[in-house]
């Protein structure tokens, strides 16, 4: 499958999402993250079983609320801190993203530094660093992304959304 490589990192970048909330949202919100955790990018997941990797990521960019698009206007708190841990993550698991979140909003969405920056303080994260966190980068690594596994969280995913599972 052509795709099977970004399904993978796809996957593995949603097991470090939930690792870096659990690691450093010690909010109220942390229920709720987790819970929109569970339906992260699995929308790319099923698109990438049929659509090339550029139509995924303009459908799913444009689609989401944690990414910022001109179509979004009121971002929530939650919006927000899903954003955070999405930049926070990614360098876990995608090579060509290796900014944690703070660089991430200073590099690329220096404009929203109003709304990011009281919540990276908040979440402990408002510094500079490419260090990695070790459990982090751990239980990424020791994720086997096969047929099964797949299958599993397509299911789940589905599951979720209220659709006949596999």
């Amino acid at each position: 499958m052509e795709n099977l490589n970004y399904i993978e990192y796809t996957l593995k970048h949603r097991v470090a999402l939930k690792c870096c909330i659990e690691k450093y949202c010690n909010t109220s919100d942390k229920k709720k993250l987790l819970e929109r955790a569970k339906i992260h990018d699995m929308d790319k997941v099923i698109m990438y079983l049929y659509m090339t990797k550029k139509e995924v990521n303009l459908i799913h960019r444009n689609g989401v609320r944690h990414h910022f698009n001109s179509n979004i206007k009121d971002y929530s708190r939650l919006d927000y801190l899903e954003m955070i841990f999405d930049w926070e993550c990614a360098r876990y698991t995608k090579e060509d993203k290796p900014l944690n979140a703070y660089d991430t909003l200073y590099k690329f969405y220096p404009e929203h530094e109003k709304e990011i920056l009281p919540l990276l303080k908040e979440l402990k994260l408002d510094y500079s660093s490419l260090d990695f966190d070790k459990e982090i980068l751990e239980e990424t690594k020791n994720i086997v992304v096969d047929q099964e596994y797949i299958k599993k969280e397509i299911n789940e995913y589905l599951n979720l959304m209220g659709v006949i599972r596999l």
